[in-house]
């Protein structure tokens, strides 16, 4: 055989070689990761978490962060693969995907709700010295003030359900009249001693003091560049960004499950309108997640959440301000391997 033959199917074989394995190498890659859709309230502790499970496993987390709603809807709207979701709001997960995409979810950190705010803030130096004094703030013709889509957020529902809660706590019905159905679309009907809010799907805001992003976490920079004066936020987020807040009382912060019979005075439905309108009494919040029955990887999946549930993962949340359950609340089929 002529050599110079000889010589290019050697440097073919080579190439072929080469590529395979290359090829092999990015598919074993590409198999060797987890896809994450999370709450905008735990991007900061799940990306240190997914930092000590990477170098601890070999295994590339890929988280995506949106509004927990939207993260749900992801996968039962738009099919997108996911292999872990987790919500600020664990009911979302018996609502959305139980039983359909998942037969099983736990729940096992808590939070609650404040009013966060910067130096720059109007009338900031009034609320310091007296914090329920915040609805009548917010009710100034000059302060802009926001939260996030509550179709979209948990912290957006949570949201409208403490202003009309602050219209009971106060005894004044004036604080959501003023606040939020004067603002928005969003009305209300009483009965049975509750009263239920609705938020339509498309939601419309008539006074451009009110500003509402698809996720909490998107008010932040706004707030930092003085373009609002005040956001609903979760306290974890405010902590893990520096941001100054005032702590609501107890009977409105929807962080204390003590209160949760006065909580559920109040029910919100989202999405009124649609086919996905849903109703949620407002309650202590609990923050859940589950793996998807189709998630692609499956097992990396099982190591993250028993890396999330040690004593690692608690000490991360802790950190950033997220209160662990004392023992997560686990229901349905939990795998053994999990619930060891």
């Amino acid at each position: 055989m002529n050599k110079y033959i000889l010589t290019a199917i050697t440097i073919a074989f080579i190439m072929v070689l080469v590529i395979g394995v290359w090829l092999y190498d990015m598919y074993h890659k590409e198999s060797e990761k987890i896809i994450i859709f999370s709450a905008g309230s735990l991007k900061i502790p799940l990306d240190q978490l997914s930092r000590v499970y990477e170098e601890k496993y070999g295994v590339k987390v890929h988280l995506e962060t949106s509004g927990s709603i939207q993260a749900i809807r992801k996968v039962i709207d738009l099919g997108k693969e996911a292999d872990i979701i987790a919500v600020a709001d664990y009911r979302l997960i018996t609502r959305f995907l139980v039983p359909n995409y998942t037969k099983w979810y736990i729940a096992f950190a808590s939070n609650e709700v404040v009013l966060t705010y910067t130096n720059k803030s109007k009338y900031h130096d009034i609320l310091e010295k007296d914090p329920n004094k915040w609805y009548e703030i917010f009710s100034k013709p000059d302060v802009r003030w926001g939260f996030s889509d509550p179709n979209k957020d948990p912290c957006g529902y949570r949201s409208v359900g403490i202003i009309v809660l602050a219209g009971i706590y106060y005894n004044n019905p004036e604080i959501p009249e003023k606040l939020l159905y004067r603002r928005t679309n969003i009305y209300y009907k009483e009965r049975n001693n509750t009263i239920h809010i609705y938020v339509p799907s498309t939601l419309s805001i008539k006074d451009n003091n009110l500003v509402i992003r698809a996720k909490s976490t998107d008010l932040i920079s706004l707030l930092e560049a003085g373009s609002i004066d005040y956001a609903f936020e979760y306290r974890s987020v405010a902590i893990q960004h520096g941001l100054k807040y005032i702590e609501l009382p107890r009977q409105l912060n929807l962080g204390d499950p003590k209160y949760d019979d006065f909580y559920s005075k109040v029910v919100v439905h989202i999405l009124v309108g649609t086919d996905k309108e849903i109703s949620i009494p407002m309650k202590s919040i609990v923050y859940g997640l589950t793996i998807l029955d189709k998630a692609p990887h499956y097992q990396n999946a099982v190591k993250f959440i028993k890396l999330l549930l040690s004593d690692t993962g608690r000490n991360i949340f802790e950190k950033n301000g997220q209160r662990f359950l004392e023992e997560p609340l686990m229901y349905g089929s939990v795998p053994e391997e999990i619930k060891k």
